[in-house]
């Protein structure tokens, strides 16, 4: 046999499928019983060095390659992945996306991907529906950056008119958006030649939501920038603390001065799928585009992101290009070639991933995950309360918590230098994954809890872990800055880092 037939033989195919499934299912128990390292940190340049010259070797079967390349990766599915909005798929969605990714069936147009094209159609009106979108229409694309560019494209297209897309526009118009929205609201926006001065930020309130009273100010502002207002984004929630916006309240500005209203509900909008916690996007059936990333509280392996519309006609306000190689015109059914409405061309078949989850698992599962991770999350903010040690920014709405350590007597910005080297520590440990995020000008941690099988024990380890790293009474002033410190013994990864302080406490000697 020749090496591409080689290459292709389906019997090599299926023993190292075998294996490989075996590999992962062994990191999937492992992570699920919180063993071993969440991270297992390496530094850029080390793992750079040895990706190099591991590329270099001779050939290597497949799941010696892949077992390298899943032990040096981040573990998602781990108990103590705690970091950022990137969800711990099933299995079921991980499978159905290797056998889209074999079959390689792209969706410009229905006859390359039919199957893949009619459970997208399926999708999107489930989830419009649940939107409360009765007659709307949609599509997916690849992540919620190109969702939002695409919405506000299509927002555009529909307060400017047709010529908007064929002639380009001038950078006179503007978008408004809380000072909390997602930075892709200002990419978009920038996308669109509209520049800085094209977003007008909305100042939050106490809890991080926008200040629906003062939209008037915003759109005062405009006029003063020469900028006529074409949209309003609000966020669903907020990816800093996961803050929801008065959608009601938003829709009726909107409502009375004739703009367009876009909800940003990458993350927060999967709430339409649990009755208990719907009542977060009430109103966003009165938005005339929202968007809902799959992969991050859906359980669907990443990209995967539904850009809807409650008019449909207006699913195709922000692209209408012809391509007579791809599409007929005057097609009776022109939802069937997906090219004709997406920034993409060739689209992976990720309705297959998500149909997988509804096929096999039902809703309800969804919804269980949605209450758990939810309650998680209050009972986080509970656990913080209880400890003298930690304060909380808000009682968090959604899946994520932010807080931060405190000491008394301690300055503000001693604080912050505090809790972002904490964050360093618990990371390169391996111990826990966090992020953190900048509110008020200050520095907190922030914990999204994407993992519905994470448990109380789990936080309640982290705070020991972030407590013990303190070290009580063990700091020497507070810190002493320099530009290497020495990584704690037994940290992977171990050595000089540039992490800008020394840190004195027994626990790492």
């Amino acid at each position: 046999m020749g090496s591409l037939h080689s290459a292709f033989d389906p019997e090599k195919f299926r023993t190292d499928g075998h294996r490989i499934v075996d590999m992962l299912a062994n990191i999937l128990a492992t992570g699920m019983s919180g063993d071993g390292a969440v991270l297992p940190w390496v530094a850029p340049a080390e793992q750079l060095e040895y990706w190099a010259n591991r590329m270099d070797e001779p050939r290597e079967a497949a799941v010696d390659f892949l077992t390298s390349f899943a032990e040096r990766s981040i573990k998602i599915h781990h108990t103590r992945y705690m970091g950022h909005q990137v969800c711990a798929p099933l299995p079921v969605a991980a499978l159905a996306g290797l056998a889209a990714e074999l079959l390689n069936n792209g969706m410009a147009v229905y006859e390359m991907g039919p199957a893949a094209t009619a459970l997208e159609r399926w999708i999107v009106r489930r989830t419009c529906g649940a939107f409360g979108f009765v007659e709307g229409d949609g599509f997916l694309t690849s992540g919620g950056k190109l969702a939002t560019v695409t919405a506000l494209l299509a927002a555009r297209g529909r307060v400017l008119g047709e010529g908007a897309l064929q002639e380009g526009t001038d950078a006179e118009y503007a978008i408004i958006a809380s000072e909390e929205a997602h930075y892709c609201t200002a990419r978009a926006v920038q996308v669109m030649g509209w520049g800085r001065d094209g977003l007008i930020s909305v100042p939050v309130d106490g809890r991080f939501k926008m200040r629906s009273d003062l939209l008037p100010a915003a759109m005062e502002q405009a006029a003063r920038r020469g900028r006529r207002v074409v949209a309003v984004v609000a966020s669903a929630c907020s990816a800093s603390t996961g803050s929801y916006d008065d959608i009601q309240a938003i829709a009726d500005f909107c409502s009375a001065n004739r703009l367009w209203l876009h909800v940003d509900g990458a993350h927060g909008g999967a709430v339409a799928f649990c009755p208990e916690l719907r009542e977060r996007i009430c109103g966003i059936e009165r938005a005339d585009s929202a968007i809902l990333d799959f992969h991050k509280l859906l359980l669907t392996p990443a990209l995967a992101t539904a850009v809807l519309f409650r008019d449909p006609s207006s699913s195709w306000a922000a692209f209408h290009q012809r391509a007579q190689y791809l599409f007929a015109e005057n097609d009776p059914e022109p939802w069937r070639d997906g090219g004709r409405r997406t920034m993409e061309c060739t689209k992976l078949s990720m309705s297959v991933k998500i149909a997988a989850i509804w096929r096999t698992q039902g809703e309800e599962l969804i919804a269980e995950h949605l209450r758990s991770v939810h309650a998680l999350a209050r009972e986080f903010a509970a656990m913080l309360r209880a400890r003298a040690a930690f304060e909380v920014a808000i009682e968090p709405e959604s899946n994520i918590v932010c807080f931060r350590f405190r000491r008394a007597g301690m300055a503000e910005d001693a604080l912050d230098d505090l809790n972002r080297a904490l964050r360093v520590r618990v990371i390169e440990s391996g111990m826990f994954y966090i992020v953190q995020t900048a509110l008020n000008g200050r520095v907190w941690l922030r914990t999204a809890l994407m993992n519905s099988l994470s448990t109380v024990a789990d936080l309640e380890q982290l705070l020991d872990t972030l407590e013990c790293f303190a070290g009580a009474g063990a700091w020497v002033g507070s810190f002493i800055r320099m530009r290497t410190a020495a990584a704690p013994a037994g940290v992977a990864g171990g050595g000089k880092k540039e992490t800008g302080f020394e840190w004195r406490s027994p626990f790492f000697q």
